[in-house]
């Protein structure tokens, strides 16, 4: 299993998530739930971001130059989410088509808004990255439920391209 794989998987599971939140009336996405961040409007804005982050700036040992396109409460709609979202993935499918494992094994610092540093792999900070997201979707997906609204399916076996049931 390499990276590039889990974050195919990451951001099938990510796109089903964004367009379920993009069915429910916009009053809900962007309701203060006391969630991490709040609202699930917010709470897909940080996976995004994330993403964003390591990929394009923390990979690039960039990661204090780092500035959010925009600020949460500058996103209006869904529609404003989905279309920085394609962005981010371009951006991302764009790094993972030419990362070798000499890129991937390259050495970067890795440091946190709180100035808290780690020195890491590429490859470990993508794992970051994508362990990020999965506790972010699990908070999406109790959040849902509080609402009686059926979360996307999630699981690998759901998401990932050429596997059917038996």
């Amino acid at each position: 299993m390499r990276v590039v794989d889990l974050y195919e998987y990451s951001s099938r599971v990510r796109r089903r998530f964004a367009d379920k939140l993009a069915e429910l009336d916009w009053t809900e996405v962007e309701r203060n739930r006391e969630a991490s961040y709040y609202s699930m409007k917010n709470i897909l804005i940080h996976i995004i971001d994330n993403e964003d982050w390591i990929v394009n700036w923390v990979i690039k040992n960039k990661s204090r130059e780092y500035r959010r396109e925009r600020k949460s409460d500058q996103y209006l709609n869904m529609k404003m989410i989905m279309d920085h979202l394609a962005e981010v993935e371009a951006r991302t499918r764009n790094y993972l088509s030419k990362a070798d494992d000499a890129e991937l094994s390259m050495r970067v610092d890795f440091v946190l808004s709180s100035g808290e540093s780690f020195e890491m792999t590429a490859e470990e900070s993508l794992f970051q990255s994508f362990t990020e997201q999965l506790y972010h979707i699990g908070e999406l997906i109790a959040l849902l439920w509080q609402d009686n609204i059926e979360p996307p399916k999630m699981q690998w076996f759901y998401n990932r391209d050429g596997l059917t049931s038996v």
